[in-house]
């Protein structure tokens, strides 16, 4: 099985968090800071490089520091578990299990993006109210740490491009101010990449044909990976033993 997982960094201070068993994706240029991962998930599948036979994925810079998974893990992960159409790996100490569905918790982290939503949608085309969405657990993600065949590619692009079209071209003044506002207390963020990183989730709810499949915990933190933590991110040994009540708010 081919894996290619790219590394996205922004700037050159970003280099040293890169782990070495992802490739390097210079994203200094940045010229659509707005759309985060998106811009680089649309640049590089319109460029064709998520090709056919290989799991392709563009991971952020802060993967390992939110997953406390080394990059070496995942890519096992997948080789061992052949035959899917995605693979992910949420960040650690998320409440996945505390919410219907990936918007309820948008809504409560990031208020006014379920409205938001639900209006998108509508103008989209897509049939759904993200507020009655079911999602098991086994679907649930909230940030783009995933990595996909072409076939997973094409499907996850063709469902995203149309909500993407509505946010550039399809919203009233009142909404578009309201996306471009700031949707998160802790990051200065607008709204456009917690709409789009909610996209996956939902994808994968409303096409059980696809075959997904989520990080199981078999790469658990061992006494080596907390050692090449602290190498890698200079933590200290009270931080890896557990996220706390404030840490799992900022995630």
């Amino acid at each position: 099985m081919n894996v290619s997982i790219h590394q996205i960094f922004y700037d050159d201070s970003q280099r040293a968090s890169l782990d070495p068993a992802f490739a390097p994706y210079d994203n200094r240029a940045n010229d659509q800071p707005a759309w985060r991962e998106y811009h680089v998930f649309r640049m590089e599948y319109l460029a064709g490089r998520c090709r056919e036979g290989c799991i392709t994925g563009y991971v952020s810079w802060k993967f390992g520091m939110k997953t406390r998974v080394p990059g070496s893990a995942f890519v096992a992960f997948i080789e061992r578990h052949p035959g899917h159409d995605v693979y992910f790996l949420n960040p650690r100490g998320l409440e996945r299990g505390s919410y219907r569905n990936v918007w309820l918790q948008g809504e409560f982290h990031h208020p006014g993006i379920l409205g938001l939503a639900r209006r998108i949608f509508r103008e989209a085309g897509i049939d759904v109210d993200p507020a009655r969405l079911e999602q098991p657990r086994s679907q649930v993600l909230f940030c783009n740490y995933w990595a996909g065949t072409r076939r997973f590619w094409d499907a996850y692009v063709a469902f995203c491009e149309p909500v993407r079209h509505v946010l550039l071209h399809g919203l009233c003044e009142a909404d578009r101010r309201l996306l471009h506002s700031r949707a998160d207390k802790v990051i200065d963020a607008c709204f456009i990449p917690f709409i789009m990183e909610r996209l996956f989730s939902t994808l994968l709810t409303l096409r059980p044909d696809i075959s997904s499949r989520g990080w199981d915990g078999s790469g658990a933190r061992t006494p080596r990976t907390n050692a090449w933590y602290g190498r890698l991110f200079g933590l200290d040994r009270p931080w890896l033993a557990g996220p706390t009540a404030a840490s799992r708010a900022r995630s």
